[in-house]
């Protein structure tokens, strides 16, 4: 599999956190692009990882394994940082993986490079907090879907907050997301 350049994660660092060229040559030193198919795994569920992932093009997933099947749990963009926190900052065993749900380029950058860096920068540390609260935000926004609205209104907002998705992930991901059968979104996509 080919690898490329880290040069858009660089553009987005120094454009959202304004680190310095020296900062940034050391993530660009440390970091690795590679390009995965579609459907490839990118890291297996039950891993041990201390990467921190950028999706510069293409569409991920985070999934976990359940009664045979792959769920969803939650859709990375391009421009956007993905990884599993429990494995990263607390030394878990993280039941999450990924998966290109189309072919995506990502970056894989040491966390402990940014940690590192962290000690002497503080640009760094707002990368930190930044991925972190994301992941945050996402997850709270996730459970908070799944438990008070219903199929249509997780649809509705999907539709709503990332109509791209819905355009570029297989139907089966997406119902997995929702928390609902395909057949129930076909249903509930003929209705719109």
């Amino acid at each position: 599999m080919p690898y490329f350049s880290v040069m858009q994660l660089i553009v987005y660092l120094r454009t959202n956190f304004g680190l310095s060229n020296e900062v940034l040559q050391q993530i660009d030193e440390a970091s690795t692009t590679k390009v995965y198919p579609k459907k490839e795994i990118i890291l297996q569920p039950g891993h041990y990882s201390k990467n921190v992932y950028f999706v510069q093009e293409g569409l991920v997933r985070m999934f976990y394994p359940k009664g045979g099947k792959h769920i969803t749990h939650y859709f990375f963009p391009e421009m956007t940082f993905a990884g599993a926190t429990d494995s990263m900052f607390y030394d878990k065993q993280s039941i999450y993986g990924i998966e290109a749900v189309e072919t995506s380029t990502v970056t894989r950058i040491p966390l402990s490079v940014i940690m590192k860096l962290a000690e002497d920068t503080i640009a760094v540390n707002q990368l930190i907090q930044t991925i972190l609260v994301e992941a945050l935000m996402g997850f709270s926004s996730r459970l908070q879907s799944l438990q008070f609205e219903t199929a249509q209104e997780r649809y509705q907002n999907l539709l709503t907050q990332h109509p791209g998705i819905l355009l570029r992930a297989p139907l089966g991901d997406i119902a997995s997301y929702l928390g609902i059968s395909q057949q129930t979104l076909s249903v509930i996509r003929a209705q719109r």
